[in-house]
Parts: C-alpha cells; sequence; structure tokens
C-alpha cells in the first residue's frame, strides 16, 4: 500500500503505453474492479493501478488485499470538518485531482454510481483523462431509486468515453462506446470451501433461492427460531447462517438441517460470490447491509437505526418481523442474468480496443477443432 501524498513522487515508471487507474470507494466497487485488475496483469497490454479510496479508505484498502489485488495507492482524506456527504465529497474532490495530475493517466475506470466514483468521473473529466464507467444491472426511469446511486450514474454516464454495460438488458445508454461485458462480479475466484462451491452450483441453474443470515449481536438471535418454518414453506430455498450468534443454541440445531449451512465466518472472497445470487441478505452488521444491495442482493436490516431513503433497497425490521418479511422477498426479484467468468477479460479486451491495442472490442471466439 502506498498513501498518496503528491510530495512522495509517483510509482515506479512502467514499461506500458498505456495505464489506468482503477479507482475503488466500496468494498462492492472492488468486488469488481479486483477480478478487472487481474484480467489487465494476465494480458499485460495496460498497466493497471489499483487506487483504495472513499470514505473509509482503509476499509477499501483491506479489500483490495482480500480479494487479491493489494491497492498500490490509498487516498488517506485526513481529518474532516464532518460527516456530512459535502464534507467526504470535498476532501475526495481535492485528493483525486491532485492523485490524477501526479499520475497523469491515460485513463480511470470506475464502477456504479457511489460518491468516489462520481467525484473520480468529474475530476478526470476537467482535467481532460477519459473515464471509462463500469456498471451492471439496468438504468431505471426513477432518479431516486436507488438514492443516490441513480442520479450519480447518469451524471457520470454524461462524462464517460466508454461505457461498459452489465447485462444485455441495460438500455442506459447506446452506441458504439457501449460495450456489454457482463457483471465483473462473476469473475472472482470460485470460494475455496467445496461446500459453498457446490451450493453456487445449485443456486445457479435457477431452481433453487439462497437466503444469507449474518447475526452478530445476542439479541438477534431470535431471527433463527423462524427459520424452521420458512424452510418448510420454502423447500426450494437454502440458508447460510454465520456471525457471532452461529454458535447459539438454535443456531446448532438448525444445522442439521439439510439446506442450512452453519458456519463462524464467511470471508470476502466467498461473500463475492454468495451475495450476488442470493435473494436476500438478513444481517444485523450496519457494514454488509450496507455493502449488499451494491453486491446485488436486497438486504434486511435487522433492528437497524438508520433512517431509509428514497428508494433505498435496505429495510430495518424488528426480529419479530424478519421472517415473514423474507418470505415476501424471496420470490421478488428472479434471477435471470447469465455469466460465464469471462466478465472481467471482457473489460481489458474492451479498454484494449478502445485505446488501439486490439481490432475488435469482443474477446476472440473459442477456438473449435476440427472433427
Amino acid at each position: 500500500m502506498t498513501a498518496f501524498d503528491p510530495l512522495l513522487g509517483s510509482l515506479p515508471p512502467q514499461d506500458h503505453d498505456h495505464d489506468v487507474l482503477l479507482i475503488a470507494g466500496s468494498r462492492p466497487e472492488v468486488a469488481r474492479l479486483a477480478p478487472v485488475a487481474a484480467a489487465f496483469a494476465a494480458a499485460d497490454r495496460i498497466r493497471a493501478i489499483t487506487v483504495a479510496s472513499g470514505e473509509d479508505p482503509m476499509r477499501v484498502d483491506i479489500a483490495w488485499e482480500d480479494l487479491g489485488a493489494r491497492a498500490e495507492i490509498t487516498l488517506l482524506l485526513g481529518e474532516l470538518p464532518g460527516p456530512n456527504p459535502a464534507d467526504i465529497a470535498a476532501a475526495l474532490m481535492t485528493r483525486l485531482d491532485a492523485l490524477l495530475v501526479e499520475q497523469d493517466p491515460t485513463a480511470i475506470v470506475v464502477y456504479g454510481g457511489g460518491m468516489t466514483a462520481t467525484v473520480a468521473a468529474q475530476v478526470a473529466y476537467w482535467r481532460q483523462i477519459p473515464v471509462i464507467h463500469m456498471q451492471a444491472g439496468a438504468g431505471t426511469d426513477d432518479l431516486l431509486c436507488p438514492f443516490p446511486q441513480e442520479a450519480n450514474r447518469r451524471i457520470i454516464s454524461q462524462l464517460a468515453s466508454l461505457f461498459l454495460a452489465g447485462s444485455g438488458s441495460e438500455q442506459a445508454r447506446s452506441g458504439p462506446n457501449v460495450i456489454v461485458t457482463g457483471d465483473a462480479v462473476h469473475a472472482n475466484p470460485k470460494p475455496s470451501s467445496l461446500r459453498f462451491a457446490t451450493l453456487l452450483e445449485r443456486i445457479r441453474d435457477g431452481r433453487r433461492h439462497l437466503l444469507l443470515v449474518n447475526l452478530e449481536r445476542p439479541g438477534s438471535v431470535g431471527v433463527l427460531d423462524g427459520l424452521p418454518g420458512l424452510l418448510t414453506r420454502e423447500p426450494d430455498t437454502e440458508v447460510v447462517v454465520w456471525g457471532a450468534q452461529a454458535g447459539s443454541a438454535a443456531a446448532l440445531g438448525l444445522a442439521q438441517h439439510e439446506r442450512v449451512i452453519v458456519v463462524p465466518d464467511v470471508a470476502l472472497t466467498e461473500l463475492v460470490r454468495l451475495v450476488p445470487l442470493s435473494s436476500v441478505v438478513v444481517s444485523d452488521d450496519d457494514a454488509l447491509v450496507a455493502d449488499a444491495p451494491g453486491l446485488g442482493a436486497p438486504a434486511v436490516h435487522v433492528e437497524g437505526t438508520g433512517i431509509p431513503e428514497p428508494g433505498d433497497s435496505i429495510r430495518s425490521i424488528s426480529v419479530a418481523a424478519v421472517m415473514s418479511t423474507v418470505g415476501q422477498m424471496l420470490h421478488a426479484s428472479p434471477r435471470s442474468e447469465q455469466f460465464d467468468g469471462l466478465e472481467a477479460a471482457r473489460v481489458e479486451q474492451a479498454v484494449a480496443w478502445m485505446f488501439g491495442l486490439s481490432s475488435s472490442s469482443k474477446l476472440p471466439a473459442p477456438r473449435t477443432s476440427a472433427g
């Protein structure tokens, strides 16, 4: 990790004609950019520099490391006058502008509609540095849903030189600078746990639903009392339970059920594969609840204290009402997205095409042997 300061000088010179900054301000953004960093390294046509930024850059830095792509630059914001978005955005703008001036990259790559992505895109545009915008999922007609990400995505889309769409159903923009790559979160390595790997294979075919339950506080353990009834009513649902309450008597009893996995902890490398295929995430952990929608699943916040924003996909529910709410949500958003693990490689190919390093914006078709 390099804590960026213009007085410290730049990174060592590289033997590439083009370099891009992969700028992440949250764990969901790292979950897309980490496999992209690996794809750039594997192709070795473009130098990718990983950047940890955002309101909590050290948390983002740790996420880069956990997902196998060490942050080469970490932007520490210093002491802020307050926690409000304006203070954070102002600090981000100053630090990101200094970073772009010092590094002078060929382009920057951002994902989604977070504050860091928005500020980075604006600063890059001012500095006449091309913006490459990765965004999974369809744009909506509602400026407030999700809030404020949908508005931010629209701002970035006006500044981007290359727009990498998550799926063929995304119609936020059209034209020669829009390339469908798929959601790069699916390009993360498969879970090392055989149990999780086989679970995801069952979920992926669309015949089963996945419910993730993460409980850390003793007062939340009552959520588990409703799981046996839910499993009876929903025979196509599988459940993963983890957290401090995974050792409770209720959790140990659930562990005997054939459709329930109970473990003490779930690593980020596993979460980035489990959450995108989940129908709903239930948790009393503020950080996980905040990350879940960005990773692709609605979240139920057990006894949450936050005030919902317009269009928010996070619901704060009392312990007693959690399972009835989950039952309503399980079938609300059927998952139909197709993925093959080549999403990050498609991003690298598209960027190489943008820089004139390839004659095609798409990956070459796989070779087949003549029979």
